[in-house]
């Protein structure tokens, strides 16, 4: 049984053959991947990441943000804590 399921998978038949890869110059795949490049690199929209404590965890918790995501979630922290001590006086 075992040496049948061997024979098989050696025929070439039984193997799917890859389709070709397309061919494209790599001049033209240069051009198109160095325009996305520059742009990542310029734009404000870059990735920011910072590891996070977790209540009742000893394990930090990386999170990652977009720049502008970043500059949102602090403005918010802010102004909560500002309501929290405006709301203990």
């Amino acid at each position: 049984m075992i040496a049948a399921a061997l024979l098989l998978a050696d025929t070439p038949a039984a193997t799917p053959a890859a389709p070709p890869a397309p061919t494209v110059p790599a001049a033209a795949n240069a051009a198109q991947t160095a325009p996305a490049k520059t742009a990542a690199a310029t734009s404000t929209d870059r990735v920011v990441c910072k590891t996070e404590s977790v209540t009742g965890s000893m394990f930090p918790k990386k999170v990652c943000y977009s720049t502008q995501q970043a500059a949102e979630r602090r403005q918010d922290e802010r102004q909560n804590l500002e309501k929290i001590q405006n709301l203990s006086h």
